[in-house]
């Protein structure tokens, strides 16, 4: 089976700070950096059959070096510059992109998807993570696509920090026998560290 990864890194490292809120409250949640290599190993990057990984995201200053260890670790890196309100343009619509030609080429190839991302939003060009789940979860020209979603998620009332996975996201991953939604936060000791 083909594997293919793509990451949204603005919305994991973005979990990542929040996550930091519950587990580290005393630090500075902006300080918060992930470790790639053990995040590219909890995503399967380095199993057998990885024909796609590629990450996009934002390049805040002081980041930069983040790329370079996505490029050590094999992945196609598309870095977006921030507009002058910090505001990130076509992050997902990059990833998106290439998941919708993915699925286009893959329709009958055994296939497992990974995305680590947890965002259901439509973005600024109109386009969603979830549209391009949903038709890879209830279209049954994918029945032999398997889909894993990769985020930080939480209850928020027990915790009270929001959780940067999107209820839809979540509920369309967790009714579908072909996907799983791999919980980084129960990784959170392995992909998290401060900046010091």
């Amino acid at each position: 089976m083909e594997k293919h990864i793509f990451i949204d890194h603005s919305n994991i490292w973005g979990g990542a700070r929040l996550a930091s809120r519950i587990k580290n409250p005393k630090k500075n949640d902006a300080d918060a950096r992930l470790s790639i290599r053990n995040l590219d190993r909890i995503l399967g990057g380095r199993t057998q059959n990885v024909l796609t990984k590629i990450v996009s995201g934002g390049v805040p200053p002081g980041m930069e070096t983040v790329w370079t260890e996505y490029q050590n670790a094999g992945y196609d890196t598309h870095r977006l510059f921030r507009d002058t309100n910090w505001k990130e343009r076509g992050v997902d619509h990059a990833l998106i992109g290439h998941m919708w030609r993915l699925a286009t080429k893959n329709r009958t190839k055994q296939t497992q998807l990974v995305l680590a991302s947890g965002d259901g939003k439509s973005n600024e060009f109109g386009t969603s993570f979830y549209e391009i789940l949903e038709l890879l979860l209830l279209n049954s020209d994918y029945d032999l696509w398997q889909v894993t979603v990769a985020t930080f998620d939480w209850d928020y009332h027990a915790l009270g920090v929001h959780t940067p996975t999107s209820t839809k996201v979540r509920n369309l991953v967790t009714s579908s026998p072909r996907a799983n939604l791999l919980n980084l936060f129960a990784y959170y000791d392995k992909i998290v560290f401060h900046k010091t």
